[in-house]
């Protein structure tokens, strides 16, 4: 018998898998570790901007001496997904984490700032897949001034 087109071209769905080698050993699940490894993409973007992210100690703040550690994981974790999977580019990533400090310090949770990294992500995507979508575009924006208000910036 003749197989048919789609029994000849078996397509994989969903998204390409991420390498999560460093975060596995130590996670329950692979979702855990995928999340542990974003956390860090985040952590190493704060470290290569560091001149440009001023309060960067809000985020992450390591003392290997007294072997302590003060880390804000959400929030990391989404600086690190829109890093590595959303690929927004540097200047993106270093002005949204900025913003997510100052909503901290002026009060935020880290869970609130968290789910507004997310809501700006996902209109990212549908602005970025959608470009000549000018609702697309300003709603993206509304995701931006939330997050701007939220740490009192005009």
């Amino acid at each position: 018998m003749e197989k048919t087109k789609t029994e000849e071209v078996r397509r994989k769905r969903g998204k390409p898998k991420m390498d999560a080698h460093i975060t596995e050993e130590y996670a329950l699940s692979r979702r855990q570790a995928l999340n542990k490894m974003y956390m860090y993409e985040g952590v190493h973007l704060l470290s290569e901007a560091a001149t440009e992210i001023p309060n960067s100690e809000v985020l992450w703040q390591e003392d290997r001496t007294a072997v302590t550690l003060k880390s804000r994981d959400g929030i990391l974790e989404q600086l690190g997904r829109m890093a590595v999977q959303d690929k927004l580019g540097l200047t993106d990533c270093v002005y949204l984490a900025n913003l997510a400090i100052a909503a901290v310090q002026n009060g935020y949770t880290t869970r609130e700032v968290e789910i507004a990294l997310r809501e700006i992500r996902m209109a990212a995507k549908s602005s970025i897949k959608n470009p000549d979508n000018e609702a697309l575009y300003c709603a993206l924006g509304n995701t931006v001034d939330v997050l701007r208000s939220m740490g009192g910036i005009a």
